[in-house]
């Protein structure tokens, strides 16, 4: 789930601060959700949905191959935000690629 929300992040354009803000938490509490540290509460998945338009059952949805992946690199490294954009970028690079 955090990669989901961190993806939706990026789509967004939005900052850790602004995303936050947005959902009435901490940026600190943020970037647990985003590292996989922590689940964000229902209240949370509720405000994501409402901001991203997106149905509640999307942020649970954990069919996407890739996901794993990257949590794995996520745990394994200290991976900057900077670094993480990049990849995940480059994984939906590789994800349209493969449709084509």
């Amino acid at each position: 789930m955090n990669i989901i929300i961190l993806r939706l992040r990026y789509s967004l354009k939005l900052s850790q601060n602004d995303m936050a803000f947005a959902l009435g938490i901490s940026r600190s509490t943020l970037v647990r959700i985003e590292r996989g540290e922590i689940l964000p509460k229902a209240d949370i998945i509720k405000k994501l949905s409402i901001l991203s338009g997106k149905e509640i059952s999307y942020f649970y949805h954990s069919e996407d191959k890739h996901i794993k992946k990257i949590q794995n690199i996520i745990t394994e490294h200290n991976v900057s935000n900077d670094i993480l954009s990049l990849l995940i970028k480059q994984i939906e690079e590789d994800i349209i690629s493969s449709k084509l």
